[in-house]
């Protein structure tokens, strides 16, 4: 009796440390999309956010705009050129920004990287996101505000 009562400790004490160990930090994704349409060119918005135990991680941006006209196409190598002058890769401090084109299918993509744990406040602040970390907004505040300006969000 004496063996079964030690053995049926010794696995309480199994689980109860495993279950212990397992808590793991809750993440969630909030992926938001916009699609806007002018005249010369489409524009396609999708944010992406990270967040464990509500608070944000990381953050993906990605725009990619497609041109439609005929005029701009016949001047997709100055576009580019001026797309490329505004849109500089680089990779610093927790953030980069990648540019892709695609000459064929008049598309140009960039797409912003942001770890907000690891960013540097000066890296942060030099892209516009100076309050990033500061930032309280849980998930659902995320969601509202991205809605209210247009976007299509869904949590995965």
């Amino acid at each position: 009796m004496k063996k079964i009562s030690m053995i049926f400790l010794s696995l309480l004490t199994i689980i109860l440390i495993a279950g212990c160990g397992s808590a793991k930090e809750k993440e969630q994704k909030l992926v938001c999309t916009s699609i806007e349409n002018e005249d010369d060119m489409s524009f396609e918005s999708i944010i992406s956010m990270t967040y464990k135990n509500n608070k944000l991680n990381h953050m993906t941006m990605e725009v990619n705009t497609k041109v439609t006209s005929t005029d701009v196409q016949a001047n997709w190598e100055i576009f580019k050129a001026s797309m490329d002058k505004d849109n500089e890769e680089f990779s610093k401090d927790g953030i980069s920004l990648k540019v892709e084109s695609d000459d064929q299918n008049y598309e140009y993509k960039t797409i912003l990287n942001i770890d907000v744990e690891n960013a540097t406040e000066e890296a942060l602040e030099e892209q516009g996101f100076s309050n990033l970390k500061d930032d309280n907004s849980t998930l659902e505040d995320s969601k509202k505000s991205a809605e209210n300006d247009g976007y299509v969000c869904e949590v995965r």
